[in-house]
């Protein structure tokens, strides 16, 4: 791939934006040690501050900070820090789209903040009042906490492989918990390998890959501030070892080839080292589709690191269960073995989100992966208003849309070869206009220019002349392969932005860096969707004035089949 020409970048200088952005930054000239007024809502600022640490007492985190221990010792997302071994953890707390992080302690003590980013800012405060101000602060339930505590010894000790799984069905916590797990064992053995079988909300990367990653620092915020695209911010892990491109967001399109890629991941994480007690620790999130067939590919891919260690093994499974019964995985299920291979594993059942009911109890509520609280009765009606809002849990769609727009923020990044920059930053109240910007961002970006006569196409799940094909790849999300083979490695994904026929180029914007993708030899497109509120700035989609639907009407999406419906013209049923 080739560079096009640099154009002239739409929207104001970052000078100006920064400027506008400290307008609603309330600096506290005299922060307290909670780093919050006595009275009101948390402060935001770039001034550094120490935070004092009691038993029994969190404080909560938001926005991004590099965090020291100057005083004891305490966890912050299950990652271990002590004064007697300091070092630098970077927090990208988000309130205005997920959780925030909370530091804890077991004894007095302190903790030294100072923002990460050039300009940014970030708040400190006590528990009580974060969760009245409306934030949704990480506060583990004792049974949680025990089984990241037993994974983290077991992974400190193990004299061979050490695999923990997590399982269970949507919405009960899987990737949180699995997260704070993979930030424990970080702390113990200096590195985690994170195996990513969630296609359609993975924790690093964006939708539409199954993943490999080697972790080396804590994950310290949601997903879509820590995503292994290509960007080199503070914090941000690195790239996967191996992914392979799924093009959709659940395997159910082809469960075959979903399965041979994930059993290339687990061959990656094999062939790490030479013996198994090389291997970096894993942790397998798992996807929260765990009946009929996604409960057989599940278990599939569990039985396949059976296989591949054959030597000592450490096995863990968390199976994290919703008060619905129904929803949560069956009994009797033989997770890392089968007929050929038995291994010994160790079994943990735990509660969904953080304290509700365990398996079997009687609830027709929906699941939550957030604590409960209630608000203050003393704070004022907007605050109790504002703290609701923020509490209303996001839908699948709306996380998505939140990992493209991460995404899209380290491809601006990268594209302006500037990719320190690249971390994505949302307050509670800017998250359209960070859309905005980041529509007219990428509309002003450099893409890479690609000659028909240097990649192959390839549809996944279909078959397109030439013609359909390129007009199907205009704006469309796709794979960038290393071979036109089946079942190649992806270096990652990018937006075909534009195709000149005449001159027989594409334009693509990826945040992937150019060494990778000079191996680059096939576009592969699948069925996943950009966001429509990033192809342009309200009302001027260009890639959804012509030939398309330009909303999310009825109508605009394809016809899902109905079998269950009686048609009209059935018998009806005669009485008796």
């Amino acid at each position: 791939m080739a560079p096009a020409s640099k154009r002239a970048r739409r929207g104001k200088p970052r000078a100006e934006d920064a400027e506008d952005a400290s307008r609603d930054v309330v600096v506290d000239e005299e922060p307290s040690t909670s780093g919050a007024r006595a009275s009101g809502a948390p402060v935001y600022s770039a001034d550094a501050r120490r935070i004092e640490l009691r038993p029994g007492a969190p404080v909560c985190v938001d926005g991004a900070c590099v965090a020291t221990c100057v005083a004891g010792e305490c966890w912050i997302g299950g990652y271990h820090l002590s004064c007697d071994a300091p070092r630098d953890v970077v927090i990208r707390s988000a309130s205005g789209i997920g959780s925030v992080v909370a530091a804890e302690s077991s004894a007095p003590a302190a903790l030294a903040l100072r923002a990460a980013d050039e300009g940014g800012s970030f708040a400190a405060c006590e528990l009580e009042r974060a969760r009245a101000f409306g934030w949704s602060p990480t506060v583990l339930s004792s049974d949680w906490s025990a089984v990241i505590a037993s994974v983290a010894e077991a992974a400190r000790v193990a004299q061979g492989a050490c695999v923990a799984a997590f399982v269970g069905p949507k919405d009960v916590g899987k990737s949180t918990l699995a997260r704070h797990a993979a930030n424990a064992i970080c702390g113990v053995r200096g590195h985690c390998a994170w195996l990513d079988l969630d296609c359609g909300q993975p924790e690093l990367t964006a939708p539409g890959l199954v993943s490999l990653t080697i972790l080396r620092e804590p994950l310290l915020g949601p997903p879509q501030t820590h995503q292994a695209s290509g960007a080199e911010f503070a914090g941000a892990p690195a790239m996967p070892v191996y992914s392979r491109f799924v093009g959709d967001i659940s395997p159910q399109g082809d469960p075959d080839a979903y399965l041979e890629g994930v059993f290339a991941c687990i061959d990656a994480w094999s062939a790490l080292g030479g013996h198994a007690d090389e291997r970096p620790p894993l942790v397998v999130n798992t996807s929260g589709w765990v009946k009929g067939l996604g409960l057989e590919l599940a278990e599939d891919a569990l039985r396949r690191i059976g296989r591949v260690v054959v030597d000592r093994g450490d096995f863990h499974v968390v199976n994290i269960n919703s008060h619905v019964a129904s929803r949560n995985v069956e009994d009797g299920v033989r997770w890392f073995c089968d007929e050929r291979t038995t291994v010994d594993v160790k079994m943990y059942e735990v509660a969904a989100g953080f304290g509700t009911a365990p398996k079997g109890a009687d609830a027709e509520a929906d699941d939550t992966s957030v604590d409960t609280y209630e608000v203050n009765p003393n704070e004022s009606s907007s605050r109790v208003r504002k703290a609701r809002e923020v509490k209303t849990k996001r839908s699948a769609n709306d996380s998505r849309a939140l990992c493209w727009l991460a995404w899209s923020r380290q491809t601006v990044a990268t594209c302006d070869e500037q990719p320190r920059q690249g971390a994505l930053v949302v307050d509670v109240d800017g998250e359209n206009e960070v859309f905005a910007s980041t529509a007219l961002d990428l509309m002003a970006a450099t893409p890479w220019r690609v000659s028909f006569d240097d990649v192959k196409i390839h549809v996944l799940q279909g078959d397109l002349d030439s013609r359909e094909a390129l007009i199907a790849l205009n704006g469309a999300v796709v794979g960038l392969l290393k071979s036109s083979t089946s079942g190649s490695e992806c270096v990652g994904l990018g937006v075909v932005r534009g195709i000149d026929v005449d001159e027989r180029f594409f334009y693509v914007l990826t945040p992937v860096p150019s060494d990778k993708l000079a191996c680059v030899e096939t576009l592969a497109l699948g069925k996943l969707e950009f966001p429509p509120r990033l192809l342009g700035p309200s009302g001027d989609y260009p890639y959804m004035q012509v030939g398309a639907i330009a909303n999310d009407g009825t109508g605009s999406k394809a016809i899902k089949a109905r079998n269950n419906i009686l048609r009209q013209n059935a018998t009806p049923t005669p009485r008796r």
